[in-house]
């Protein structure tokens, strides 16, 4: 795409950012959105949405129209990540969440595990109509994504409340522990005003923000610049072998991500399940850019792949259990909003970084971006005594 549009390091840069934009200004009005209309029409339409957007790609011209497409990417996908959180909080206890929000993300795995190689084939091989192969690949991402979104709309129940499959009894079992959960969440934050301003106040909210922020800006600048970059470990790598090789790293993913949630639920311990992942990642960043050796380059990207992808669902059990329910659904949108300023700014500044330093830089910067969000997670006080001795007593006030 790049060779077929023009496309410079500078431009790639500016492509991969302007999607931060409108992805941050949408945030907190989608998350609102999602709460006036539902789960089932406001993500149904978002998927829509962008499954258009990104089909129409296959029609672009010039860099103008990748710019304006990212744009209208960044609107709709705004809601759907910090939609699905506040909807999985919705559902599950939270003794649970750490391993259902890893299961959620286990999603990101699986579909890197399945697109990377058959991109990098469309890619390769699928020029046909006079129309190149990158082009194929998004209408090929772009129409099933369509219909998947239009099936959500009949599939998505919002509420346990709504779900045909549970019994009244059920219904009534999982709403009563819900509201205890919420309640206990309610007497750690002693911020119960749920105004905006208030919310997003919070110190604690400010510190899982900007431990997001830079993590999430290490894994964004990975997902734009790594395919590009693993192509030049080696001349003689094709755009297939390209796919081949960055399915590698989350086909490992795939195993970690479930074991290392249902083990942080176990311990009923979040933030070192949370940090060390993203240490994980750091050091497989630093060994991808120091390391000449090709097997050591891969080991690297291996732990960048679990790193980058286990730390998600300890960490995004973290919100329900700190932050006042009142105001989760914004706070959870204003966590993904500092991810999205997060890669807006890396996104700008590798291309700057690209151009002197080439890619050795690119992966010592991401390194030093998962240091940073493991010493601010660190420095986070979570009483987890506190937090089991409460759960001891809901348990045992059920019994």
């Amino acid at each position: 795409m790049n060779e077929s549009l023009g496309i410079t390091p500078e431009d790639f840069a500016n492509i991969s950012s302007i999607f931060f934009v409108s992805y941050l200004i949408f945030q907190t009005p989608s998350s609102i959105g999602l709460q006036k209309l539902g789960a089932r029409k406001w993500i149904s339409a978002i998927i829509v949405g962008w499954g258009t957007v990104t089909t129409l790609i296959f029609f672009a011209k010039d860099t103008q129209h990748i710019l304006l497409a990212r744009v209208f990417l960044g609107i709709f996908e705004a809601g759907f990540f910090p939609g699905m959180v506040y909807y999985l909080a919705c559902w599950f206890p939270a003794r649970e969440r750490g391993k259902v929000n890893s299961f959620f993300m286990l999603s990101i795995a699986v579909a890197s595990v399945l697109a990377a190689p058959m991109s990098g084939w469309i890619i390769e091989h699928m020029n046909t109509g006079n129309y190149e192969g990158w082009r194929w690949l998004f209408a090929i991402e772009g129409i099933p994504t369509v219909l998947l979104g239009a099936l959500t709309f009949y599939l998505l129940p919002d509420r346990p409340e709504k779900a045909r499959w549970l019994t009244p009894s059920q219904v009534t079992a999982l709403v009563d522990k819900l509201n205890s959960d919420n309640e206990k969440a309610a007497a750690l934050n002693k911020n119960t005003n749920a105004s905006f301003l208030s919310i997003i106040k919070n110190p604690v909210l400010l510190q899982l923000s900007f431990a997001y922020m830079f993590i999430q800006a290490a894994a964004l600048a990975a997902n734009y610049w790594l395919p590009g970059l693993v192509k030049g470990f080696s001349s003689d790598f094709t755009d297939t072998d390209v796919g081949l090789i960055m399915s590698i790293p989350f086909i490992f993913a795939m195993f970690s991500m479930p074991l290392w949630g249902w083990h942080s639920d176990k311990k009923n311990e979040r933030k070192w399940h949370a940090a060390l992942p993203m240490l994980v990642a750091g050091c497989g960043f630093l060994m991808i850019a120091l390391v000449p050796s090709m097997t050591l380059r891969m080991m690297g990207l291996t732990l960048y792949g679990v790193g980058i992808l286990s730390y998600y669902g300890p960490y995004w059990a973290l919100p329900s259990a700190l932050l006042s329910p009142s105001g989760l659904a914004i706070s959870i949108a204003f966590i993904n909003s500092c991810s999205s300023l997060g890669g807006f700014l890396i996104n700008k500044s590798l291309g700057y970084v690209s151009t002197h330093y080439g890619a050795t830089g690119i992966f010592i910067v991401e390194a030093i971006l998962c240091f940073i969000a493991v010493a601010i997670l660190l420095s986070m006080k979570i009483d987890n005594k506190k937090d089991n001795a409460q759960k001891d007593n809901v348990i045992s006030h059920a019994k």
